[in-house]
């Protein structure tokens, strides 16, 4: 796709939606963008390289040549995937069914709003049955796939020239 040919470079795709989002944490647009690119990027890594590398199926653990086993195999990895599946594929099925509401935190009054430069931030919202973790910033759940991503890469294929988040400080 134009220039970007392999899982690494999907994976900095992925760095820079990330980036991006960071730097407009009230963009929807801007999150599912990030939530996209994150839950593809399975497809990217199986088709690109793993599907073929059987030592590096066997290090994970992976039994078969099956990209569901590599999806459930991310599933078991990190536990926050599952939401970012299910944000991707909302943006695809016009608002999937999920166990959860998204929305956006903005305030009123003379005080504009809440967050960064006062325009808002995103939250998944699990209810009210959720009680004291009812509210789950979105910044939170991409910033945790994204370095799941990035802890994956340097694990399984790493690299001199594996991008890095602004954001990331270790």
């Amino acid at each position: 796709m134009f220039d970007i040919k392999s899982a690494g470079d999907f994976y900095a795709v992925l760095v820079e939606d990330f980036d991006d989002f960071v730097a407009e944490p009230h963009s929807a647009r801007r999150a599912l963008h990030c939530a996209i690119t994150a839950f593809h990027l399975y497809e990217w890594v199986w088709g690109d390289w793993l599907s073929k590398d059987k030592a590096a199926r066997d290090a994970m653990g992976i039994a078969s040549r099956d990209r569901d086993a590599f999806l459930q195999w991310i599933d078991r990895y990190c536990v926050w995937f599952q939401i970012v599946q299910d944000l991707a594929n909302g943006t695809k099925h016009f608002g999937r069914s999920t166990g959860f509401e998204t929305m956006r935190v903005v305030g009123f009054g003379d005080a504009g709003g809440v967050g960064p430069g006062g325009k808002g931030y995103l939250v998944i919202d699990w209810g009210e049955t959720a009680g004291d973790q009812r509210w789950f910033p979105a910044a939170h759940l991409l910033e945790v796939v994204v370095r799941f991503w990035r802890d994956f890469f340097r694990k399984y294929r790493p690299a001199d020239d594996l991008p890095a988040s602004r954001h990331h400080v270790d």
